[in-house]
């Protein structure tokens, strides 16, 4: 037998001794790490749905949730979910809340890998001796009737629905603050179509339902589909066809994430409304996006987009632009910011349109 021979023989055996190996190992350990993940699942469903003498898991369009019920088999509190990316990691986050979705019980934290000593202490903060796990408790019987918002070195007002930022960790505070946020507003739609509970206004649905946002397309009670991971809000006529579909998109404008609601005609051609329901922009510059007080229209910005063409991409010139050409202006001193939400729009149009129209809805 040659050397080389030898050396193949050995090289494969050991591939195969290797691979055995690891398959019997990741039979033996996968059910023990199905266990220990459904137990620290189970002990955090029993820390945000405290005092439920049961605990039943249900879906709904595809969304899981955790109902908690009393010993009369009455929804005392309902949990969920979510999950989003943090400043370095993904974050998985379960939320409990009241049967009404007014208010959070409690949250936990049971996935992050942020930066150690900074975002790690969304979950637990080493220095606080007293409270070490001061900002998730921060979210205890916190009213969400109004979206969340942070505050920097300021007590925060919970009836507000306030949470003080992480002195160095903002990003990481921020994010948890916008995946809950988010969260409500897809899965109070969702139980609210789907269920006889008498659901509280969330900030999804308020500002679905302000005129601004086109509430001829999404008014309340509007027909909430997933598709591939990407959430619609359909409006139907009478006759069950779609006549509008809407959307949130997302991106990073000059130094914080810009949400925008896009309402669009059912054929995704012709952009009706936007309205940017969060953002964080350069007071008096980037915050022209919504409020520009140096125009006699201090909406003009956002005006460019009713009813301006898409079937291209949504250009920006600098004379009078062409709605029929998806032409826009941007705004002088604020050209990131602006520039930022057509990036967003051309992005998010195109994959929401190829994801609707190739699985049409009905």
């Amino acid at each position: 037998m040659t050397k080389s021979y030898r050396l193949i023989l050995v090289l494969t055996a050991t591939a195969v001794l290797s691979g055995l190996l690891l398959s019997f190992l990741n039979l033996h350990t996968s059910p023990l790490i199905e266990a220990h993940q459904n137990k620290v699942l189970n002990d955090a469903l029993s820390s945000v749905l405290p005092g439920c003498d049961k605990i039943e898991e249900q879906f709904y369009e595809n969304k899981q949730f955790y109902f908690g019920y009393d010993a009369q088999n009455n929804v005392k509190g309902i949990a969920f979910l979510t999950e989003g990316n943090g400043f370095q990691s993904k974050l998985r986050i379960l939320v409990g809340m009241d049967a009404g979705l007014t208010q959070i019980v409690k949250i936990r934290i049971l996935e992050q890998k942020e930066t150690p000593g900074l975002g790690t202490k969304i979950e637990t903060d080493p220095a606080s001796k007293a409270n070490p796990e001061w900002f998730p408790n921060q979210f205890d019987e916190l009213n969400v009737t109004n979206k969340i918002t942070y505050l920097k070195n300021q007590a925060p007002d919970k009836s507000a629905g306030e949470i003080m930022a992480i002195t160095g960790a903002t990003i990481s505070s921020k994010a948890v603050i916008d995946i809950i946020n988010a969260a409500l507003i897809e899965n109070s739609m969702i139980l609210k179509n789907n269920t006889d509970l008498k659901i509280g206004v969330c900030p999804a649905i308020d500002a679905i339902n302000e005129t601004s946002f086109g509430p001829e397309l999404v008014p309340e009670g509007a027909k909430i589909v997933t598709i591939d991971n990407k959430t619609y809000f359909l409006k139907k006529n009478d006759s069950g066809s779609v006549t509008g579909v809407a959307f949130i998109a997302s991106g990073e404008g000059f130094q914080s994430t810009i949400k925008v609601l896009a309402c669009m005609n059912p054929d995704f051609s012709k952009l009706l409304s936007i309205e940017i329901i969060e953002q964080d922009e350069t007071e008096g510059w980037g915050t022209r996006l919504v409020n520009d007080t140096t125009n006699s229209d201090p909406e003009w910005f956002l005006k460019q987009f009713t009813d301006l063409y898409v079937q291209k991409v949504i250009s920006t010139v600098t004379e009078t632009p062409n709605k029929q050409n998806g032409e826009v202006q941007s705004i002088s001193g604020a050209t990131v910011s602006s520039d930022a939400i057509i990036k967003m729009l051309n992005a998010s149009i195109q994959g929401y349109r190829a994801t609707y129209l190739n699985r049409k809805v009905n």
